[in-house]
């Protein structure tokens, strides 16, 4: 059978979710006996413009260039994958968003007013706010063996399943000691898995780096965390570190919860 066509490419970020395939151990050695990589830019000097069957972006769209080429992509790939949670989420450029006055971060980055008219800077936003997605794989950044599934279910000619239960689910399996039962702060019941539970495995409560599930009962997971005696603040603070324009959503939740009170 015919190698299946794979690109890489990445928009604004920093590169760490394609360096998850390329420096983990056997991972890409794997990936490179059942796949044609016929793009990536960060890799190779050579570089197919395409059409792809499978296309990985990184990175979420931050300027009209980003914008344009992930349109370029979307074009030629059939199959396109969002790597890592600035694709699926904006992380933490989408801190920007917080801002009520986005000319504020503006004027403190581009002091050089040339600059910023060369970037021609955009809301930042995950990829499909612009394009049309059909995987997404969160994760600042992804774990190897959620891009190896990947890669394998498609080469098996089965549907992609993507991990979607919260952190706490991988507690559980670990016998950890839930932190949130302890009185202390984590994001585990509202927060994508696939880690492992890595950072509550270590008694460190879970910031939310894969991104926030598609059903979280945020509500209620605020109202928890209030419980335990964690700010409001602290909490919108997390949500902002990696998760895409979330200010508004959590400002309305914190008001039903105070109307309740």
């Amino acid at each position: 059978m015919t190698k299946p066509k794979v690109a890489i490419h990445s928009i604004t970020g920093c590169a760490g979710c394609q360096l998850t395939i390329y420096f983990v151990k056997d991972l890409l050695l794997k990936l490179l006996e059942k796949i044609d990589l016929v793009a990536a830019p960060m890799l190779k000097e050579k570089n197919n413009a395409g059409p792809y069957d499978v296309c990985f972006m990184e990175g979420l769209v931050a300027s009209k260039d980003d914008l344009e080429h992930l349109k370029k992509i979307r074009e030629q790939s059939k199959i396109l994958v969002a790597l890592g949670t600035c694709a699926t989420h904006g992380n933490v450029p989408g801190i920007k968003n917080s801002y009520s006055d986005s000319t504020v971060v503006e004027s403190r980055v581009y002091k050089n007013l040339n600059l910023k008219e060369q970037i021609m800077p955009l809301k930042p936003a995950p990829i499909d706010a612009h394009v049309k997605v059909d995987y997404y794989i969160s994760g600042c950044p992804p774990e190897e063996k959620e891009i190896l599934k990947f890669i394998t279910d498609l080469l098996l000619g089965k549907k992609p399943v993507i991990y979607d239960e919260p952190v706490c689910v991988e507690c559980s399996l670990k016998e950890n000691d839930c932190l949130l039962e302890r009185g202390e702060e984590c994001l585990g019941p509202m927060i994508r898995g696939g880690c492992d539970a890595l950072c509550p495995s270590v008694n460190h409560g879970c910031t939310g780096c894969h991104g926030p599930l598609s059903d979280a009962n945020i509500l209620q997971g605020i109202k928890l965390l209030e419980q335990n005696g964690v700010d409001i603040k602290l909490i919108k603070k997390r949500f902002h570190k990696y998760s895409y324009d979330k200010f508004s959503e959590l400002e309305e939740q914190a008001k039903k919860i105070k109307r309740k009170d």
